[in-house]
């Protein structure tokens, strides 16, 4: 399967990072529970999945026009997660689904990315609306494509090879967000560890990687504390090569 390939400066590209997890426009309440989305079809192609994407937001807005206004005007709102979380945290599993259960029309990501370029403009990122747009719409749709489709599926592949005695159970974008888990290693009846698979760059010391992990330790931990069995990181490359085989050892002292 192809690769979705970024067509903007990869510098500029990663002057946003930490600016695009800010503004939480990564958040599910703005795109959706997009790995629970990419799982929902077998995509053959990475351009199938693009237009599904796409279609699942045309799909949402025709639900969402059968509401009042002001509802309308609610779901709409991107950063609502980030300026008034109560509110989302309060709404019915109905309503709050038509955000985190489909994806956004191409012009929606572009809206996201008129966000991303005005607030650039603020602190002096020198980026295009037009680049804006792009490093939207790779964050959401091609790094998915590329995470799950690829990487993950080729690592977790070559992982059931070691644990052959073992069930991999991927889990669902709500468990995800809220443990940062990818999957489950399961033996039998019994959790052995929860498994977040993740690139060589998730390694790189930068300010916006720091705050991420520590984020994902956090989920983590409380995924220890509910299940009782430890959260490791795998790192890979494209292909499912593991780069840290250390942990390996470890998941398997685990297993015997």
């Amino acid at each position: 399967m192809d690769k979705f390939e970024l067509t903007i400066d990869k510098n500029i590209f990663e002057r946003t990072n930490s600016l695009w997890n800010e503004l939480m426009l990564n958040d599910p309440w703005s795109v959706g529970y997009v790995s629970t989305l990419i799982e929902s079809k077998n995509f053959q192609v990475k351009k199938e999945w693009e237009e599904f994407y796409y279609h699942s937001g045309e799909n949402r807005n025709k639900l969402i026009k059968q509401l009042t206004i002001d509802k309308q005007e609610m779901l709409n709102n991107e950063q609502l997660i980030k300026t008034n979380k109560n509110v989302i945290n309060k709404l019915n599993w109905n309503l709050k689904n038509l955000n985190t259960q489909y994806g956004r029309t191409k012009s929606q990501l572009k809206h996201k990315g008129e966000i991303l370029f005005k607030t650039s403009q603020k602190i002096g990122i020198q980026i295009s609306e037009a680049e804006c747009f792009e490093a939207v719409r790779f964050r959401t749709i091609c790094q998915t494509w590329n995470g799950i489709i690829i990487q993950e599926r080729n690592t977790i592949k070559n992982l059931k090879q070691t644990f052959s005695n073992c069930v991999f159970e991927k889990t669902k974008g709500d468990f995800d967000h809220k443990y940062a888990v990818d999957y489950i290693l399961n033996r039998g009846n019994e959790k052995i560890c929860g498994i977040q698979i993740k690139p060589k760059s998730y390694t790189y010391d930068t300010p916006y990687l720091r705050k991420a992990k520590e984020a994902n330790r956090k989920k983590n931990n409380e995924f220890k504390e509910q299940f009782g069995c430890p959260v490791f990181n795998i790192i890979s490359k494209s292909n499912g090569e593991i780069i840290n085989k250390g942990h390996l050892k470890e998941i398997k002292r685990l297993v015997d």
